[in-house]
């Protein structure tokens, strides 16, 4: 009999891929492996194992882990979620096998943007007005109440699928129609009821950030404050992060997230922290996930401050974090922006001989014969171009990544005319 496994779940996904480095460092030896629908995935030959599974379906992630242990004898000593897609599995196995790991209940709490906007109202946070919707007059009633501009978005959901700024009366129905035709074109692939929505307030503001937040039990830390950058409204696509944040030191907002993961439960590993900050400095939380945050910003953490966040993640999930507190400078700005080609079908991606120094990573997703689309959710980018200036700080209006992205998008790729 073996020692146990680390199954690691969504570790195969793009720009995810040092959870393995991270994963290996708070092992102590163990194995680490990982599940995925199929073997046609590159990232997968690197784990230690493969187990065959659809990493959002809870109990079909159960059922093939049960299998696993009635060939080989062995049991997961740690399930760990690194997207939203999979900590409903995560906690699933966390309760059948008695292992540490943030439980169903928390995971319904922070899955469940209603259920999670009224935990925080309830315990004294600032969230935006909001209500719960099923059909388009009930979306009607909860404007009149709210007030237009509004977003409304799947009421479990992430990536930005469905999310859509509500300006005028009279798209109020092409907007729901919309919301709801993103929800259905995933065909089940989240495993997400398709019926319920969530209304809230717009919070008018030129800077949303993100707070990473480590926990184990009642302890709580601040990792990183990130600064998002968002594609043109009605959508709120990412398009974008640099880290520092340019509030990286404001002390209410890192307690407003730290007390958010307190009023949610979240007892374990990472979680990622969605905020709004208006000109006159009111924060108003948008989501909280019990989970690691995406878009490369675990490496932009790794390559600001020298930690790498997943082995923390992990370390938790063993019960094994060291609580000592984080003291961790800044040693440049990190930065990611991603690839958005025209609308059209590309022809040629033709790939630069070289690249300069501050770009440490660039990766282009589209081929030959894709076809580009209008940018609305997460799924809609081409690729991304990961970015790091020594000693650089933040600066208000920064978005030099941007700009650089926005170059490349134009040459990588010939048209069909």
């Amino acid at each position: 009999m073996s020692n146990g496994y680390i199954l690691i779940l969504g570790g195969e996904f793009s720009l995810r891929e040092r959870v393995l480095a991270g994963a290996l460092r708070a092992s102590e030896g163990k194995r680490v492996i990982t599940m995925a629908k199929s073997r046609i995935n590159p990232n997968i030959k690197f784990f230690d194992g493969y187990l065959s599974g659809d990493v959002a379906n809870a109990q079909e992630v159960l059922n093939s882990v049960i299998k696993y242990e009635k060939e080989t004898g062995e049991k997961p000593v740690a399930v760990i979620p690194m997207n939203d897609f999979t900590v409903s599995a995560s906690a699933l196995l966390t309760e059948h096998y008695k292992l540490y790991g943030n439980d169903t209940g928390v995971i319904k709490q922070c899955k469940n943007k209603y259920l999670m906007k009224k935990i925080l109202k309830e315990s004294g946070l600032p969230v935006p007005k909001f209500a719960e919707f099923k059909t388009l007059d009930e979306l009607k009633k909860h404007i009149a109440n709210i007030g237009l501009p509004v977003v409304i978005k799947p009421n479990e959901m992430a990536g930005s699928l469905g999310v859509i700024k509500i300006t005028y009366e009279e798209d109020i129905e092409s907007a729901f129609s919309q919301c709801v035709n993103d929800v259905i074109s995933l065909n089940g692939e989240a495993h997400a009821p398709e019926d319920l929505f969530i209304v809230e307030e717009y919070i008018n503001t030129i800077q949303e950030v993100s707070v990473e937040v480590i926990n184990q039990g009642s302890y709580h830390e601040v990792l990183a404050v990130t600064d998002k950058y968002l594609g043109d409204e009605p959508h709120f696509v990412e398009i974008g992060h640099s880290m520092p944040s340019i509030h990286s030191d404001n002390h209410e907002l890192r307690d407003v997230a730290v007390r958010a993961c307190e009023a949610l439960g979240i007892k374990f590993g990472i979680a990622h922290f969605e905020a709004r900050i208006t000109s006159e400095g009111h924060i108003k939380i948008i989501e909280v996930g019990a989970r690691t945050g995406g878009d490369t910003i675990m490496d932009l953490i790794e390559r600001t401050y020298g930690i790498n966040p997943y082995e923390l993640h992990v370390s938790s999930h063993l019960n094994k974090l060291s609580i000592d507190s984080f003291i961790i400078n800044p040693k440049g700005l990190s930065a990611v922006a991603f690839i958005k080609a025209k609308e059209g079908t590309i022809e040629r991606v033709i790939l630069p001989s070289s690249l300069p120094d501050y770009i440490t990573n660039m990766q282009v997703t589209a081929k030959p014969l894709d076809i580009s689309q209008s940018l609305v959710s997460w799924k809609t980018r081409e690729g991304s171009i990961e970015f790091f200036w020594k000693n650089k700080r933040p600066e208000i209006g920064f978005k030099e990544h941007i700009d650089i992205a926005k170059q490349y998008s134009e040459s990588l790729f010939t048209f069909k005319q």
